[in-house]
């Protein structure tokens, strides 16, 4: 349910105060407030999220045979003070249909520059979640390996999974185990043999669902249509307008700042980013390139 913004509260006490006697006496005391309050920049906002975070020199490394994990070039220098390592949140990613984390490496790099541990899985065929599921263990594995450049470095409290496309579909189905707490669906394709038409419908926290408007491959009324009408958690859901099926591709394009914002608020309590995403005044919700639904 949308939520009114305090400028459009004060807005909707000066109209009633004015066909109002009693209240008209108060429009003084309640327009002080009203004018103190802050106005966020939304434009700058947004921006945040698309350029680098503050973390420098990402690389990219292997987990096993069969994960990538983009992360910080200087944890893999040996350290004395293991014990006083921040933990940082997970995020497993699902590549399209016969890619592989190259395709994405820009906007996996992205995420990590912003406190993230981003672990993609080596398959082109990620639409059941197995291969992303196997990553997420490793990396918990690593966690408790003390010969590990990830010892201690892992917060297993804070787990996002994404993916585009045929990965959209295994972050979906992946979204169901318990460890989940958010999941980033980019243009999921979902009317494949690897995807159960259920996993919607028990996801394990919620949604943030992305589309392209000239998306044909895994179009938003056939694909995205269904999982925002069966899940059974918070969905925001946006479509860009103009938008192909390639349009995430590399360095994740104008879907770049939503879906980092969005991981930011779900796994770093980023309360700044919630803006883009909360009311019916959100960010996003005011921006015309984007068509929003939300329950």
């Amino acid at each position: 349910m949308h939520t009114l913004s305090f400028g459009t509260q004060c807005k909707n006490i000066f109209k009633y105060a004015c066909k109002n006697p009693v209240l008209s006496a108060l429009v003084t005391i309640l327009a002080v407030g009203c004018v103190a309050a802050p106005q966020i920049d939304d434009t700058n906002l947004l921006q945040t999220y698309i350029e680098a975070g503050p973390l420098l020199d990402i690389v990219e490394s292997r987990g096993g045979l069969h994960c990538r994990i983009f992360h910080p070039r200087a944890w893999l220098e040996p350290s004395d003070e293991p014990a006083r390592r921040q933990q940082h949140p997970l995020v497993i990613w699902g590549n399209g249909t016969y890619t592989s984390p190259a395709s994405y490496r820009n906007l996996l790099q992205h995420w990590a520059s912003h406190g993230m541990i981003v672990v993609a899985a080596m398959t082109p065929n990620a639409g059941r979640g197995v291969e992303m599921r196997d990553c997420l263990n490793y990396m918990l594995d690593q966690q408790d390996n003390t010969d590990s450049p990830f010892y201690q470095r892992v917060n297993a409290d804070r787990i996002g999974v994404a993916g585009h496309s045929q990965g959209g579909g295994g972050a979906i189905m992946l979204g169901r185990d318990s460890r989940i707490n958010t999941v980033v669906a980019i243009q999921p394709y979902v009317l494949g043999e690897r995807h159960n038409p259920q996993a919607a419908s028990n996801q394990t926290g919620p949604l943030l669902l992305l589309s392209g408007q000239e998306d044909f491959t895994a179009s938003a009324d056939t694909n995205q249509r269904p999982v925002f009408d069966s899940a059974n958690v918070p969905v925001f859901w946006a479509n860009l307008r103009g938008a192909t099926h390639l349009a995430p591709m590399s360095t994740g394009g104008s879907y770049r700042g939503p879906m980092t914002g969005w991981l930011r608020w779900k796994l770093l309590d980023d309360t700044g980013a919630a803006r883009l995403f909360v009311g019916a005044d959100c960010v996003l919700c005011q921006d015309e390139r984007w068509l929003i639904n939300v329950r």
